[in-house]
């Protein structure tokens, strides 16, 4: 979507039409009613009922600017026109009304019926008063084109809420769109989060004519002769949505007439219930997230003590605040779950040909291929004066002659070793299989491999780990142990500082 965004950039067009109110061209829907001539019967009422469903919902505020999603169908243009009838009403919810702008996207797949939609929503605006912020989206041959239309569509109206101050983003669904996604969602996916579909607000989504059905929308703006534009896209049996719409709804109202109803009586019940749940996911993530070098994880041991659906709850959180493209199932979450309860060591799970979860002791992280950095050896050797500096991948050496330090301050990441047989420059690199020193403290020898191991250092972080060495001979692997050929003994006569630090940048 990167490059979605930056083509939103260019492609955007700031513009209060000037274009007069068109007359009715092929594809726009009107009754021979004169819009200037509309019965306050029939505004009135629903005016009123959007603005019982906005207060209701906590959709809006006085000193909301609303961005309003309209692509000139009947939904979109009666969304319009109620939110602006709302915001001149004056009432004791809204005194000092609310401001609107309009956003359409222009993707020129039906040749001049698209112009003609452009047109028709800029003339729309200039009717209202509206701003209208028209963009030309870029010529996309994709294989599911709807998907990819929506992605640009919700980017170029956050796009506009930055650059342009709205603060909130108004779609023109109704209930019976809202009926058809639960549908589809019920035969594509699983699990309830998935069929949470189109609430009434959702961050800076709002939906304010969601409790209508279509069937009111079209009958709204034919009885106050407001004209709109007929897509033809939406009867094409292409779609999965229009087939639901055309083919499986009906059905479903032959057998049980009244399913709408009963769907979004389930839906409501969803709503509710998922605020429940997300107070459990929000005390559940406290105790199972931490952050590694700037990456978040989780702690495996916390996800394995939960409760088999807490955990799920946690880690689909998890996975979609990661920004990354990841198709969550039920069968994804009890595999990774399944990584949890791995006592130790290093295991991961593909989630695609460049994607995977990776255990790394306690930690659950996610890995990009190739995000490792380098692989063992990958890195070259750098030199180490003694005194002097050195810089090796994300880490920076120094060694020096004589350190005042005190042998109690040495640590992981500064040590004291007796310089006695030191030649003048050490040499720093990546271990390589087969690494073998004697470790202070240890008896006999040991492979760097398997004090890796044993020090539960992550197999993605090995690599880059500084191996400071006297010729052939190991000296010390930073941050963990220094070679029992170079301790400090009361005949030591010469001795070297050495410090190890990643850097800032």
């Amino acid at each position: 979507m990167q490059n979605a965004a930056a083509r939103i950039h260019s492609f955007v067009i700031m513009t209060n039409s000037s274009n007069r109110p068109l007359g009715v061209p092929s594809g726009l829907m009107q009754e021979s009613f004169d819009s200037s001539s509309t019965p306050a019967s029939t505004e009135g009422p629903m005016v009123d009922r959007v603005g019982r469903f906005v207060c209701e919902k906590n959709l809006l505020g006085g000193n909301d600017r609303v961005l309003c999603m309209v692509s000139g169908g009947a939904d979109s243009v009666a969304m319009l026109r109620l939110l602006h009838a709302l915001s001149n009403s004056r009432s004791p919810e809204f005194p000092n009304g609310f401001q609107l702008g309009i956003c359409h996207i222009n993707y020129g797949r039906r040749g001049d019926a698209s112009n003609l939609d452009d047109a028709f929503v800029r003339a729309l605006g200039d009717e209202l008063g509206i701003p209208v912020h028209s963009l030309r989206a870029p010529v996309e041959d994709r294989s599911n084109f709807q998907a990819w239309a929506r992605d640009f569509r919700y980017l170029a109206a956050q796009n506009l809420c930055r650059w342009q101050g709205y603060s909130r983003i108004a779609v023109g669904h109704n209930r019976d769109d809202r009926v058809e996604t639960f549908i589809y969602r019920l035969i594509s996916y699983s699990g309830r989060r998935s069929l949470v579909v189109m609430p009434p607000r959702r961050s800076r989504v709002i939906r304010p004519i969601l409790f209508l059905t279509s069937r009111e929308v079209r009958r709204y703006c034919a009885d106050s002769g407001f004209a709109w534009r007929e897509d033809e896209s939406n009867e094409s049996l292409d779609y999965a949505r229009n087939q639901i719409r055309q083919l499986v709804v009906p059905r479903l109202a032959e057998i049980r007439p009244d399913f709408r109803e009963r769907v979004s009586d389930t839906l409501s019940l969803l709503e509710d219930e998922d605020e429940v749940l997300q107070s459990v996911t929000d005390d559940a993530w406290q105790s199972a997230f931490t952050a590694h070098e700037g990456q978040d994880c989780l702690k495996a041991s916390e996800l394995s003590r939960m409760p088999r659906a807490t955990a799920r709850l946690v880690i689909r959180r998890w996975l979609s605040g990661s920004g990354l493209q990841i198709r969550i199932s039920r069968r994804l979450l009890d595999s990774i779950m399944s990584l949890c309860a791995v006592s130790s060591g290093t295991r991961s799970l593909s989630l695609a040909e460049d994607l995977q979860v990776e255990r790394q002791y306690d930690r659950l992280l996610l890995i990009m291929a190739g995000s490792y950095g380098s692989s063992a050896g990958s890195l070259e050797p750098v030199e180490l004066p003694v005194p002097g500096k050195a810089v090796f991948g994300s880490y920076g050496l120094e060694a020096v002659a004589q350190p005042s330090w005190e042998m109690y301050s040495t640590g992981p990441d500064q040590v004291i070793i007796s310089g006695d047989s030191l030649n003048e420059s050490l040499t720093v690199r990546a271990w390589q299989p087969g690494d073998r020193f004697a470790p202070l403290g240890f008896q006999g020898n040991k492979s760097i491999q398997d004090l890796f191991t044993d020090e539960k250092v992550p197999r993605g972080e090995r690599a880059g780990i500084p191996i400071v060495t006297d010729g052939d001979a190991i000296v010390w692997v930073c941050g963990l142990r220094v070679a029992d050929a170079f301790r400090v003994t009361a005949a030591s006569e010469r001795l070297v500082g050495l410090r190890v630090s990643r850097r800032s940048d």
